[in-house]
């Protein structure tokens, strides 16, 4: 016998046995097809992610800082589709610029989602659904431990990214920051209710 049909044999054997097994266990045909879009689902990320590599130096080269304060409806013109790709998002009435996390929050991220939206309710309830709503939430419905958890989430925010001004509520009017403010000296104020 031949190297290349002995080869040829393994290889149809392996199928032959394969093809059984899944035959008679239909969970090992669901574990395959599971097991392969995890695959694929890896692999396209980690591709996205050295695509956005380059994006990532791009942005935090060329973005101004930027110090001002937001309504909902300005908020969201920062979804990553702006032609400077600024995204900016709102915790605990903080904005914060998050533009360098494209692999996270721009479009091809895993969190788009979360791009020129107040994420405050999202990240207290670990979603990822989308907040259509276009209206100032108050949070003053939130028990003490949502509130615990939001300001956790809050200062692990403000230990990474750039703090941009807040989010203003309806009637509210913005704070004119100058170069000599600086807002991480400003004292934190809880707006609730």
């Amino acid at each position: 016998m031949s190297g290349s049909t002995k080869t040829m044999d393994q290889s149809t054997n392996w199928f032959s046995s394969f093809y059984n097994t899944i035959k008679q266990t239909p969970i090992n045909l669901a574990l395959v097809i599971v097991s392969t879009i995890v695959f694929l689902k890896v692999a396209r990320l980690t591709r996205r992610r050295c695509q956005n590599r380059g994006k990532k130096q791009k942005v935090d080269a060329e973005l101004p800082a930027l110090r001002r304060d937001f309504t909902v409806g300005e908020l969201s013109e920062y979804d990553g589709f702006r032609e400077d790709g600024r995204i900016l998002v709102a915790i605990n009435f903080n904005v914060y610029d998050v533009s360098r996390a494209v692999h996270y929050y721009g479009p091809d991220g895993v969190y788009p989602t979360y791009a020129g939206r107040d994420i405050s309710r999202n990240l207290i309830n670990f979603s990822v659904d989308l907040n259509e709503s276009q209206k100032f939430d108050d949070l003053c419905d939130l028990s003490i431990s949502q509130m615990n958890i939001l300001r956790e989430w809050d200062q692990q925010y403000k230990e990474k990214y750039p703090l941009v001004g807040k989010l203003l509520r309806p009637g509210e009017r913005p704070t004119n920051y100058t170069d000599e403010e600086d807002l991480e000296s400003e004292p934190e104020v809880q707006r609730m209710g």
